[in-house]
């Protein structure tokens, strides 16, 4: 990995948050890091990756309905796409790079059945929104060049162009927490690679919540979901994120991997527990509480 690197969201995103924790899940160059030149660091503990199964059951799905045109066949539709799911679901969990640690997971069939019904709800967000189109595809790939040096791409879930509504490119999340998890610069990114790709901005962004479909009430409220969250973006969103892509292009090139530990940027982060800058960060924070509560109550608490 090096010169050649093209630059995809997820390693954008890894980078600007933490330099050393892009270069530990991905590797770089000729660099070692315990499993040969150029590899990744090998993680010190297994996560269980029982969330990323259901993301990919879903998504391998909702890719069949777009690129296989199933669709077209309305009769029996709901069956087929069933049937699949149930395949997709027993295929995704006999893979060993799929470990989960069942004590933490759901049960096998609370599992499927948030596959099916993420399905299914997605059906009735694409009937309301007619994410449907004369172009209508799944898992997009996405591939410009911001200036010579700096190759981007994405991947994008949906991508549906019609004459009414225009070019749409949508990203599946099956998170349990609408929007907490999400960040609206990766669908930006996926508009300026689909610019870069065809000089052409699309018209909408939006992200698709696969537990939160259309015409879920929403809790305290005599409303329901609208099955999509669109995301604005105009050209000087991406031409932000153009900048950005370029320096953190420069920071690779000159292999720049300084670790940059936050409580936010290293809660998902795999080896947290072995980032000495994270240890020591933690151990401050800590002596600091510490410190802060041995401090004499004289009454300036009450004051302020």
């Amino acid at each position: 990995m090096g010169k050649d690197f093209t630059l995809y969201w997820t390693n954008h995103a890894r980078y600007e948050n933490c330099p050393r924790q892009f270069l530990w899940y991905n590797g770089w160059g000729v660099i070692d890091l315990g499993q040969g030149p150029g590899r990744g660091k090998p993680f010190p503990v297994q996560r269980s990756k029982h969330d990323a199964v259901l993301g990919i059951v879903i998504q391998s799905v909702i890719e069949d309905l777009y690129n296989n045109e199933l669709w077209r066949h309305p009769v029996g539709l709901q069956r087929e796409l069933l049937e699949r799911v149930e395949k997709t679901f027993h295929l995704q969990l006999a893979k060993p790079k799929n470990f989960i640690e069942w004590r933490f997971a759901p049960s096998r069939e609370e599992m499927l059945e948030t596959c099916r019904q993420g399905v299914l709800g997605y059906l009735r967000t694409m009937k309301q929104h007619r994410l449907l189109g004369p172009y209508a595809r799944a898992e997009v790939d996405l591939i410009g060049w911001v200036d010579k040096f700096t190759p981007v791409g994405g991947r994008a879930d949906m991508i549906i162009r019609r004459d009414d509504t225009g070019i749409s490119i949508l990203d599946g999340k099956n998170s349990k927490h609408k929007g907490k998890y999400t960040d609206p610069d990766q669908l930006r990114w996926y508009a300026l690679c689909h610019f870069l790709a065809y000089s052409q901005m699309p018209d909408r962004l939006g992200f698709i919540y696969y537990r939160y479909p259309y015409g879920t009430p929403i809790e305290g409220s005599d409303q329901v979901e609208e099955g999509v969250e669109w995301v604005p973006c105009t050209r000087e969103d991406i031409q932000g994120l153009a900048q950005r892509a370029i320096k953190v292009r420069k920071g690779l090139l000159k292999e720049k991997f300084d670790p940059n530990p936050t409580p936010k940027g290293c809660q998902f982060c795999d080896f947290e527990t072995v980032c000495d800058a994270r240890v020591a960060q933690r151990e401050s924070n800590s002596r600091g509480r510490r410190k802060s509560q041995d401090l004499p109550d004289d009454g300036l608490l009450e004051i302020l």
